[in-house]
């Protein structure tokens, strides 16, 4: 797994810098933007296999020069409840994300690829109420903790002006390949050039 990543980074990068050769002799209309932020709403990969979730996020992102950049993202993440799940009722579960990082951008006429690497701590909160027939009582959990959360990011914009549609893939690396599948994020939103 871990070589299929790597093997689609490399040929990301390899199309957006072809894309760069293609487009070196036309005049290049892409506005680099020294500080951006980009709200967006996501989802966890793990939606596709039927759990629910939604998570407001925001990159915050500082080009220090054309090639290099520091970010920040933020993330509210909450589970939406989608029934009673093997005789336990969830009251509530969310986390809180915030990770800073650094890393490059690959340009092309109207659109930029970034690359961070990012590191952070996490903060969950969970309580589910079990709710078995079998068992007169109902039993609650609650639980909660920080966990370091780290890992690489996709970035993609598109547009020229002082709008831009800006779409996201976060990998985390914490969990191994297992972690990739189940906590990987995928996030759609709009930038908005502040400097």
């Amino acid at each position: 797994m871990k070589k299929t990543i790597l093997i689609l980074m490399v040929s990301v990068c390899s199309l957006s810098m072809y894309s760069q050769i293609l487009n070196s002799g036309k005049k290049e209309k892409y506005v680099n933007r020294k500080l951006t932020i980009e709200p967006a709403i996501g989802t966890r990969m793990q939606t596709i296999l039927g759990s629910t979730d939604i998570q407001l996020t925001n990159l915050l992102q500082y080009n220090i020069t054309r090639k290099l950049s520091f970010v920040s993202h933020t993330v509210i993440s909450t589970d939406i409840k989608n029934g009673n799940f093997n005789n336990v009722d969830t009251n509530y579960s969310y986390s809180l994300l915030q990770k800073f990082g650094i890393g490059t951008s690959f340009y092309s006429q109207k659109a930029s690829s970034s690359f961070f690497i990012l590191g952070g701590i996490k903060y969950n909160a969970y309580s589910g109420t079990l709710n078995n027939p079998i068992i007169e009582e109902h039993i609650t959990t609650k639980t909660k903790g920080l966990v370091p959360d780290y890992g690489i990011m996709y970035n993609y914009k598109r547009g020229i002006k002082k709008y831009f549609f800006s779409a996201r893939l976060y990998c985390p690396m914490y969990d191994g390949v297992a972690g990739i599948l189940e906590n990987a994020t995928i996030e759609f939103g709009i930038g908005i050039k502040l400097k």
